[in-house]
């Protein structure tokens, strides 16, 4: 192609079709090869064959040799061919040996099998060292580094499911366009085009082709020219002036054999290159032969026309040159049909379509469905339909795409005919005109079901096809006898169906609009005005069908998923003809208030569950139109005003559909825009009214009033009906318990309060209302206990008209008194353990209530969410300069706290010797369950306003928290150094720091925490549990925060307000929490690759909090903390893993080194832990069942250190990839970090820094180090440095007195360290005595001891025998501190706790 390039004005085309830009040297280039194949037919099928070889991979030594002479062929190969070559006679032989240099030309017919198989042999080696990004032409479309990359994958997820993931393997559609080869793509067109183009001109320019009249066409031709009228008549009858053309089949048939000889190797690209090969020239006939059909038809007309003519003079002349004719054409068309129906379709096709391969065998099935449209009178027949049929049930989807689409087509070439579609180039010779689709009629009835059970396909380009096919069967009428309800179903719902794309939901769509009775008429008339009437009708049948699927089974009316109805919406607004239904407000609340009977699509009325769903779709279908028709016309922030950001994002990254600049547009102010704010205006008042109870639709009533345009607000006319709105809104806010319903609410009322329309004030002042009924509601609930009152911060003088002096009075005021003890409550003292909570005197009516506290539950939410949503400060006045909203805030830690100390868990361990301490608590699950939830919803809407403060604070002082504004040295001289110590903010923050102390302070203690079992501990009850752990991660989650919104680094900012603000005092809170997730750690720990959503959700709730604390104050943050959280980078579950590692890489982005020593922490607090847990033998004489017992506990600590090996290694990994350390930082600090560990190894002091561990019991730490080594190592001169640390500890080691206690198991630790760090061994003193630990000989005078090690059984003896229980790597003694004791006289001793050996008496 690129060797010849002739000017395209001088390639006469003919009737090939100009397909591409290639198509005029292709045209070119393949009458050369036709012409070489005219003189020289062997050397053009190798030329043939070579272009073949080449485009797979081929290279010049895989070519077969076109011999000597260069010309008319193409370039020969400088490669001898070892096959097809003449045997040479001895005088022949001679001539060759004195031409050297010459190759002898292969004879292809020559060839036989074995010599065959060599070539394809040498062919397929050549390939296998040809990169994927070199070779042209594979099986894949999208070219060999894709196929390489979709083999890959398929191997990958084969080892993780340990089956064969097979060829149903769905990859992700980015990720494999990354590896989709454009050249590749482009030269596999070109190479189709070059055999479709050879095979036209094959046909035209073969040798056997002429363009000669045969004898009786010659005489009539020359009787007829001798008169005018009589010529011109005879051109008119022949239907054109050509002379009849013979093609050359005989040409294309021997080409097409020679590629087929190909099909079956076993190198699935050689078999998909010939493959396409020869359907393309196949392709190329059937368009010749069409030409031919269409000719035939009309000679065929007018020679009947001829044959009734009265005159037999010229008409019969006529006549009988068009008979001749139709003879030639038929013959023609017979040997072109015998060319495909043979080699093509018996030599390949029925071979290939089940082929290995799932790339040939959808080329296979895409062919066929091109011959079914180029010849449908041969293939559109019974006999080659049923292959549609079976590979609808093929493994791989491209291959069932292809199958459904291969039946799809006849009705889309019909149906796109019919509409007067231009044809793309190409196709111009289809016989669209003679597709009978009655002709699918058996093959649709017998693989209907496969069908429709397609629409359900896995993949969604399979049930793309599937439906877009049940759709043209049902307007086609072939689905007007099927009776199965089954079928219909599950093609209807595919619209409601969240997981099938978006093609596939307007199809299903469509597909039921096609059966509704109100869509008879079809679409909407663009011409005519729009029909309220009519388009509520027909929302009314699609809210009616989706109701009654909904609730068709057991589901309850509450649980239906209203929400799928949005589909419903997107799907109507991409139909052009039914856009209208969702943006006629006035239909749409037209049908919410005619409020019809539900109906099925057989008019059968669907019952009261399905008429309460019906209202409930139709309200929801209103609010996704006004949401979609805003989000199309108006900026994303109008439509997400009053929303959480990180909530904004996720929706936006799950939608992915916002048009990209559409923040930056202005507020929609259009005409549609407006009519749809005035109709919602109108009607929501109403509305709201008339769903108040029903807890689906009124969160989409309450959304709506964000999406009007501020504008309308201000009309007169309006008014009254805004009012009417607000009033609503508010008292559904007051009355409401559901989260939606009071995020829905809360965020309309407060967006109402925006903007410059002339109802802000109104707005305020309704929203006010609400929230000073709020306060009014708590204070009032709360004031029962009148303790809280008492112990208030902020003392109010009743003169001072404090809202709060009025609400108590009221409420005193209709108390009554029960008993003098309840006047006594007032002057309890604010440090008192009691409260009237939990007062012996307090009478019935005082205790507490399962429904106040309830009560006060719900009123704080309302007040949580909506100090989330504003700043509730705007809403208080602060008369006499009290701040009111402090104030509330102070009366609602009070209250959380005395309800915190009504249910502390206490001490309630049993003693013989003295009598049970009892303390009442608060045990009703009820109660317990309220007062839990109001801590965790107090704590949050304290966090809230503390966080608005703060915000109004720095805004006020013109504090901008960049790195600016942070000094790195206490060397500015401009430093002020003023100090803030009474703030609103420090006021707020520290009654909740002392909240959330209250808060942990209910952490109840286990028996391990107390020393003793648990016979001796009274068990709490589980609902005290849940309380204790339910406030706890309330506390935690809040603490986090409080950590983040203060964090240390304002220790050091400029400003003195600011410096105020940090939070130094959080070590208490930090120990409170880690003391939790300490107790929590088992559960984390159980976690597995199979976690449920609620396992999630505990490592979530756990991590969360801590992680984010940790990152926000790394750069003064404790390591304590951050190595306690490391821990559960590796065991404790998928979920935690992903927190931890995206924590850490946070964590060394800020500070490197402070996280490489929080990894020390971490593994040095593991390590000790893991020694204490050593698993011990309880008696000298353990039974059997003491025996499996401690073997047990023996593997799980062995498995215990494997997990902490693991971690270290993923330690190790995250400071780095491919050998290169991902901060400079870290070298140094490497360094120290080894030498730390080092000496941590060699260290037999404990915590106390006493010398009570046995020397070298701490040497298996050096097996976790050694997983840094791949860092250590990189550095020569650290390395040897750690080789000079090294051997001075284990020099002096060695020469301590009491080296040979030193276990053997641990000197092999210390030698598998230096090994893997490659230190070299230490030089050790050469001596006749022997340096043996003095654990590897146990010496006993009259007993023998046995050492019980990894699961091995205890060796009797005569004498008592001593098991020294070891786990893993280390003596499980020495691990704990204690000797083995010597066994004397028959006796064995066991050593104390103290760590000192014991020595052996008599």
């Amino acid at each position: 192609l690129h060797s010849y390039r002739p000017a395209r004005e001088d390639v006469e085309l003919g009737d090939v079709p100009a397909a591409s830009e290639y198509t005029p040297n292709l045209v070119a280039l393949a009458r050369k090869v036709i012409a070489v194949h005219n003189d020289r037919p062997n050397r053009a099928q190798l030329a043939l064959l070579n272009l073949l070889f080449r485009s797979v991979g081929g290279s010049e030594e895989t070519d077969l040799s076109l011999g000597s002479d260069d010309g008319g062929g193409g370039g020969g190969s400088s490669r001898k061919g070892s096959a097809g070559r003449r045997e040479l006679s001895d005088s022949e032989e001679s001539d060759a040996m004195e031409d050297a240099g010459d190759d002898d030309e292969v004879i292809l017919d020559e060839m036989d099998t074995d010599e065959w198989a060599r070539v394809v042999t040498d062919l397929v080696d050549d390939m296998r060292h040809v990169p994927a990004t070199q070779i042209l032409v594979c099986a894949d479309p999208l070219g060999a580094v894709h196929q390489a990359h979709e083999m890959a994958e398929r191997e990958r997820r084969t080892r993780e499911d340990g089956e064969a993931a097979g060829a149903d393997l769905i990859v992700d559609k980015e990720e494999s366009k990354k590896h989709v080869s454009a050249g590749a793509v482009e030269y596999r067109r070109i190479y189709r085009e070059f055999w479709y183009v050879l095979g036209h001109v094959a046909l035209t320019d073969g040798g056997m082709a002429t363009t000669q009249n045969n004898e009786f066409e010659s005489q009539s031709q020359s009787q007829a020219a001798s008169d005018d009228a009589s010529a011109s008549a005879a051109k008119e009858g022949m239907g054109d002036s050509t002379p009849i053309v013979r093609l050359d089949a005989e040409l294309v048939k021997s080409i097409i054999l020679r590629i087929v000889e190909l099909s079956p190797v076993g190198q699935p690209d050689v078999r998909a290159a010939a493959t396409l090969a020869a359907l393309s020239v196949s392709h190329a006939v059937l368009d010749q032969s069409a030409i031919l059909v269409k000719k035939m038809d009309v000679a065929s007309r007018q020679y009947a026309a001829a044959a009734k003519s009265k005159s037999p003079g010229k008409e019969g002349a006529k006549a009988e040159a068009l008979k001749v004719r139709m003879e030639s054409l038929k013959r023609t068309v017979e040997d072109l049909e015998e060319v495909v129906l043979g080699p093509v379709v018996q030599g390949l096709l029925v071979h290939r379509y089940r082929d290995s391969n799932e790339h040939i065998r959808t080329m296979c099935i895409e062919s066929l469905s091109r011959f079914s449209l180029q010849r449908p009178d041969l293939f559109l027949t019974d006999k080659y339909l049923k292959y549609f049929g079976w590979m609808m049930h093929d493994k791989n989807p491209r291959v069932r795409c292809a199958a459904f689409d291969g039946l799809l087509q006849p009705f889309k070439a019909v149906d796109d005919t019919a509409k007067g579609k231009a044809w793309p180039v190409g196709n111009e010779n289809l016989m669209i005109e003679k597709i009978d689709l009655s002709m699918l009629d058996h093959v649709v009835a017998k693989f209907l079901p496969r069908i429709a059970d397609a629409v359900m396909d896995p993949v969604g380009e399979v049930q793309e096809v599937a439906m877009n096919l049940m759709l043209v069967l049902l307007k086609g009428g072939f689905l007007d006898d099927v009776s199965d309800d089954k079928l219909w179903d599950q093609t209807n719902q595919r619209c409601l169906a969240e997981d099938a794309p978006a093609a596939v939901q307007n199809n299903a769509l469509y597909f039921i609009l096609d059966q509704l009775e109100a869509f008879d008429d079809g679409g909407e008339n663009e011409k005519a005005a729009p029909d309220e009437r009519k388009r509520a009708q027909q929302l009314d049948a699609i809210a009616s069908y989706a109701a009654h699927t909904l609730t068709n089974g057991p589901v309850p009316i509450d649980k239906i998923r209203v929400e799928v109805c949005d589909l419903l919406v997107k799907s109507l607004r991409s139909m052009p003809e039914h856009r209208g239904l969702v943006t006629d407000w006035s239909a749409m609340l037209r049908a919410i208030k005619e409020d019809n009977a539900a109906a099925t699509a057989h008019h059968v009325t669907a019952g009261d569950r399905a008429n309460v769903a019906k209202q409930r779709v139709l309200v929801r279908m209103l609010a996704c139109a006004a949401r979609e028709e805003v989000g199309s016309v108006a900026e994303t922030a109008f439509l997400h005003r009053g929303a959480d950001a990180d909530a904004v994002e996720s929706t936006s990254a799950d939608a992915g559909s916002r048009p990209a600049g559409r923040g930056k547009k202005a507020p929609s102010m259009g005409r549609e825009h407006e009519n749809l704010s005035i109709a919602l205006l109108k009607a929501l008042p109403n509305l709201l009214i008339q769903f108040k109870g029903d807890l689906a639709i009124i969160p989409e009533l309450a959304s709506l009033p964000r999406f009007l345009i501020p504008t309308v607000f201000s009309l007169p006319q309006r008014k009254q009906d805004f009012m009417a709105l607000i009033k609503n809104l508010g008292d559904i806010y007051l009355s409401s318990s559901d989260d939606r319903i009071l995020d829905s609410t809360a965020r309309s009322l407060v967006s109402l309060c925006d903007g410059d329309h002339a109802r802000i004030p109104e707005s305020k002042a309704q929203l006010r209302k609400v929230v000073v009924e709020l306060r009014n509601r708590v204070v009032e609930l709360m004031s029962s206990d009148d303790s809280t009152i008492a112990t208030s911060a902020v003392s109010v003088d009743p003169a001072s008209g404090s809202d709060f002096t009025s609400v108590r009075s009221k409420r005193r005021s209709s108390a009554k008194k029960k008993t003098p003890a309840s006047g006594a409550r007032d002057t309890s003292s604010p440090s008192s353990d009691k409260t009237s909570l939990t007062d012996e005197g307090t009478d019935a009516p005082d205790a507490p209530d399962a429904d106040s506290e309830y009560s006060i539950f719900l009123n704080l939410k309302r007040l949580k969410i909506l100090s989330k949503k504003c700043d509730l400060s705007v809403f208080f006045d602060d008369r006499n300069n009290v701040n009111q909203l402090e104030l509330l805030c102070n009366f609602v830690t009070d209250g959380l706290k005395s309800r915190l100390r009504a249910s502390k868990p206490v001490d309630m361990r049993l003693n013989a010797d003295e009598e049970t301490a009892e303390h009442k608590v608060i045990d009703s699950p009820e109660v317990l369950g309220a007062i839990g939830k109001s801590v965790g919803e107090g704590l949050e809407f304290l966090l809230c306003v503390i966080a608005w403060f703060t915000h109004s604070v720095q805004v006020s002082e013109n504090l901008v928290v960049e790195d600016d504004d942070l000094i790195d040295n206490a060397m500015e001289e401009d430093k002020d150094d003023n100090t803030v110590e009474d703030h609103t903010v420090l006021r707020l923050r520290s009654r909740l720091l002392s909240t959330l102390e209250l808060c942990f302070a209910q952490y109840i203690l286990s028996s391990d925490d107390h020393g003793d079992d648990e016979t001796s501990v009274a068990q709490h009850s589980e609902h005290q549990h849940s309380f204790s752990d339910f406030v706890q991660l309330a506390a935690g989650k809040v603490t986090s925060d409080l950590r983040t919104l203060f964090p240390k680094e304002y220790a050091d900012a400029a400003s003195p307000i600011l410096r105020s603000f940090a939070l130094q005092e959080d070590g208490r809170l930090i120990g409170a929490y880690v003391r939790f997730l300490d107790s929590k750690e088992h559960l984390l720990r159980e976690n597995d690759d199979t976690a449920s959503s609620a396992e999630r959700k505990l490592s979530q709730s756990l991590l969360y909090p801590m992680g984010r604390a940790v990152a926000t104050n790394w750069t003064n943050g404790n390591r304590r903390e951050a190595g306690m959280f490391l821990r559960h980078i590796g065991a404790s579950g998928p979920t935690a893993a992903d927190i931890v590692s995206a924590t850490s890489r946070q964590m060394k982005k800020i500070d490197p080194v402070r996280m490489l020593e929080s990894q020390m922490a971490s593994l040095r607090q593991s390590y000790e832990i893991w020694i204490d847990d050593t698993p011990e033998l309880e008696s000298d004489f353990p039974s059997e069942e003491e025996m499996a017992d401690f073997e047990y506990a023996e593997k799980t600590h062995k498995e215990q250190f494997a997990k902490l090996e693991h971690r270290a290694s993923q330690f190790s990994q995250t400071l780095g990839v491919f050998g290169r350390l991902s901060d400079k930082k870290l070298g140094p600090a490497l360094n120290g970090f080894v030498r730390e560990g080092i000496r941590f190894s060699f260290s037999n002091l404990d915590s106390s820094g006493e010398d009570s561990l046995v020397l070298g019991s701490r040497l298996s730490f050096l097996l976790l180090l050694s997983k840094y080594a791949s860092w250590a190592k990189k550095n020569k001169k650290h390395k040897a440095e750690i080789q000079a640390y090294v051997d001075a500890l284990e020099t002096e080691m060695r020469d301590h007195e009491e080296f040979e206690d030193v276990h053997v198991d641990d000197l092999e630790s210390l030698a598998t360290f230096r090994q893997i760090v490659g230190l070299k061994p230490l030089d050790l003193p050469k001596s006749g005595a022997s340096v043996v630990s003095g654990r590897s000989v146990a010496s006993a005078r009259s007993s023998t001891v046995a050492s019980a090690r990894s699961g091995r059984s205890v060796a009797s003896a005569k004498s008592s025998t001593v098991a020294s229980a070891r786990s893993g790597r280390s003596v499980a003694s020495a691990r704990s501190g204690r000797s083995v004791a010597s066994a004397v006289s028959g006796r064995s001793y066991a050593s104390t706790k103290s760590g000192r050996a014991v020595a052996s008496a008599a």
